[in-house]
């Protein structure tokens, strides 16, 4: 780790390719003793009408010896923010590469809502970038306000595991929803459950970089889509709309136990099956309890066992409800399960 502050020697000659592009340091925020710089913001919308509005600030960073970190950040007036991280040995190079991503690819808007999201600009093998290796963008975040709440997915969470989603309640409100609310929308979708005061889930992405980023793209829209699409109807409108889906929803949940169930109730019948010493078949029955075991922790997800209720309509008359306990504690609601 660099030790020493920075010296104006080093701001000046750091400063530089960012100076020549209109990009001027702000050394009252800046701090040197942690050798961060903060550029001054620039706003967008003269360049792009979707922009509007949106100002961008960028942070160079020298964690480490010969080593510089760019963060761009765009803030939307709406207060959605989206970032680009970038990392490399020389900082004018990093800057040339953040302006070869476009702004808007960061902002996707649809009728009753808007999606930022955050990337990573690594390169093709993982880490640091210079001139001479290919690029790769990969998204680490995703926020969207839709209907009077905030989604949240993060996919940094590690190679194979599930994206981590999250829903809060804007201005305080009590979100009320059922725990199948994200699950409908298919098998890589997975159940909500509620951690004080907000609802958290899971969802599958496929594929290794850069096909999981694309995918998790693709399925945040997709999230997106569908919760601005059901909160604009009643409560009572989900059930009739995807009574089918929710009902496919329980089965999934109740196949770890039908599963166990079955293993259970067809070890009796390995007694009837008529099998040589040297059978394969025989090999892997007498062995399946450790490899079972092997199975089960090696899954990215740990089965739940559980039996599912059944979906009923679901009675609440609006999907948010007024907070009506006292300050300090968290109210109680009804999530209507599945």
């Amino acid at each position: 780790m660099s030790t020493h502050p920075l010296t104006h020697h080093e701001i000046f000659t750091l400063v530089e390719p960012f100076t020549r592009r209109a990009r001027h340091v702000d050394l009252a925020a800046s701090d040197r003793l942690e050798r961060r710089l903060l550029f001054k913001p620039f706003d967008h919308g003269e360049d792009a009408a979707e922009l509007s509005g949106v100002r961008e600030i960028l942070l160079l960073e020298n964690p480490k010896p010969d080593r510089f970190r760019l963060t761009r950040t765009l803030r939307h007036p709406d207060g959605l923010e989206a970032d680009l991280v970038i990392e490399g040995p020389d900082p004018g190079e990093l800057l040339d590469r953040v302006e070869s991503v476009d702004p808007r690819r960061h902002f996707r808007e649809k009728s009753g809502y808007r999606i930022a999201r955050s990337y990573r600009l690594e390169s093709a093998a993982g880490g640091g970038v210079d001139a001479a290796t290919p690029k790769r963008l990969l998204l680490t975040r995703g926020v969207a306000h839709v209907e009077g709440l905030t989604l949240t997915m993060k996919t940094q969470t590690g190679r194979g595991m599930p994206a981590e989603l999250e829903l809060h309640a804007e201005d305080g409100d009590t979100i009320v929803l059922p725990e199948d609310m994200l699950a409908v929308i298919g098998w890589d979708w997975r159940r909500l459950n509620r951690v004080k005061a907000c609802w958290k889930s899971t969802l599958r992405l496929r594929g290794k970089e850069p096909d999981r980023s694309r995918d998790a793209e693709v399925k945040l829209t997709r999230t997106v889509a569908h919760l601005a699409e059901t909160l604009r109807e009643p409560p009572l409108h989900y059930h009739e709309r995807l009574v089918a889906a929710r009902w496919n929803v329980a089965f999934r949940r109740a196949l770890p136990l039908l599963i166990g169930l079955g293993l259970i109730l067809g070890a009796p019948a390995i007694q009837f099956l008529e099998l040589s010493d040297e059978s394969l078949i025989r090999m892997l029955i007498f062995h399946s309890p450790p490899l079972l075991m092997v199975l089960f922790f090696s899954m990215k997800e740990m089965p739940r066992i559980e039996i599912p209720p059944f979906p009923k309509p679901l009675t609440a008359s609006a999907w948010r409800e007024a907070p009506s306990s006292p300050p300090g504690e968290i109210p109680k609601t009804s999530t209507q399960e599945v």
